[in-house]
């Protein structure tokens, strides 16, 4: 029996984008580590049933998470954004944050008054968080967690779980402990990378192995639904490349879905289809390639290139592109984490900013582009600025 969708059980499953052997993206090695360095087949599959887009292989989340390298209140814009949301949250009285980080949305809680928890499985970045003083539970969010919260605390009216859903390799055991911690008439609110937005913006390294599930509405409703929850509203925003944010509920009581989820699901009819993904796979063949002779070019010209930014999809982008130091001589990443460390796979040197000022470069690749205007602020408008699938000049 072949592959099937293990989120419905279907067999309605296509393979629609074969990326090859990758690493880990987020496992940023020194040199001692070079030859250690696993790789996994990277393959997407769609189930034409229920709309789930998942990878073939899972990795194990305890190799995965236990320790991490990124860090949410590096990045400025989602630093906003989770003020934003916690303001929203003002009269909570019991907040869960699942995938807490190092307390990006328990901080502007906290400052709020708001009794607030956070849950992150690691242990170096949870550490960061108590540290702080954000209250902070170092594990999964499994049933030793929800019975730890619910012997020391009261019933969460709100559980927020942002870009974590795509990361969990039983997401039927996970809304299974939602369920049974969410106080009566509470709301879970899930803010999930979402799959349209891979496919009209050609953000193919976006997949990479952290992430088993890339979610549409659809596939989310009939998750939800086997587990006797509605969403009741869901609306696009700007984090990481574009995301949902989506409330749900017990279906217990009026809970119904308003205008904006029919709306959505309109669009997810028409735009998600085998051959939706079948021009998507051709397209990111073509601007990988372009992307590879565009640095080729550019050093053949005597320009020198850089890259900036770090986030994990640089591990999908050079790996399935062939991209290594020959081509970029370093990427400058703003998290002391990375810092000292190589990219995953192509061995790129991870840097701070500082090391512009003394090794002398003429263009930078900005492989985390939604921060260009930032990035651009930070070093001065100094060089010629890249985004890379595609490869084009901003």
């Amino acid at each position: 029996m072949g592959q099937l969708c293990r989120l419905c059980g279907s067999e309605d499953i296509r393979l629609v984008l074969d990326l090859g052997m990758q690493p880990l993206a987020n496992k940023y090695p020194i040199p001692s580590d070079f030859d250690r360095e696993e790789r996994y087949p990277l393959q997407v599959e769609f189930c034409t049933k229920c709309s789930n887009v998942q990878l073939s292989t899972i990795v194990s989340r305890k190799v995965m998470f236990e320790e991490y390298f990124y860090l949410s209140s590096v990045n400025g814009a989602l630093v906003s954004h989770f003020e934003q949301l916690a303001s929203t949250l003002k009269s909570a009285r019991f907040v869960v944050d699942v995938g807490s980080n190092d307390g990006i949305l328990l901080k502007p809680l906290q400052a709020l008054g708001v009794n607030a928890l956070g849950v992150e499985p690691s242990i170096n970045v949870s550490k960061i968080a108590n540290d702080l003083g954000l209250a902070t539970y170092t594990g999964f969010f499994d049933t030793q967690c929800v019975e730890y919260i619910s012997a020391s605390h009261e019933k969460p009216d709100y559980i927020i779980a942002s870009s974590v859903f795509t990361h969990l390799d039983n997401p039927h055991a996970f809304v299974d402990s939602v369920r049974s911690l969410l106080a009566p008439g509470g709301t879970f609110i899930i803010e999930v990378e979402y799959i349209g937005n891979f496919l009209s913006t050609l953000q193919f390294e976006r997949f990479y192995l952290d992430r088993v599930y890339y979610y549409s509405l659809t596939s989310l409703i009939q998750l939800f639904e086997a587990h006797d929850m509605v969403v009741t509203h869901v609306e696009h925003i700007e984090p990481h490349g574009g995301s949902l944010q989506v409330h749900v509920s017990h279906r217990e009581g009026n809970s119904s879905p308003d205008s904006s989820v029919h709306d959505q699901l309109v669009i997810e009819r028409k735009a998600l289809t085998l051959d939706a993904f079948a021009h998507f796979g051709t397209r990111v063949n073509d601007e990988t390639h372009k992307f590879r002779q565009g640095l080729i070019n550019l050093k053949s010209s005597g320009i020198r290139v850089a890259g900036y930014g770090a986030p994990a999809r640089v591990s999908t982008i050079c790996n399935y592109g062939g991209i290594g130091p020959e081509l970029i001589s370093f990427i400058v990443d703003d998290s002391p984490l990375k810092q000292g460390k190589h990219s995953p796979g192509t061995h790129i040197p991870i840097v701070a900013r500082e090391h512009l000022d003394s090794h002398q470069v003429d263009a930078l690749v900005v492989f985390a582009y939604e921060y260009l205007h930032a990035i651009r602020e930070a070093t001065g408008h100094a060089y010629r600025y890249f985004t890379p699938i595609p490869m084009l000049e901003q």
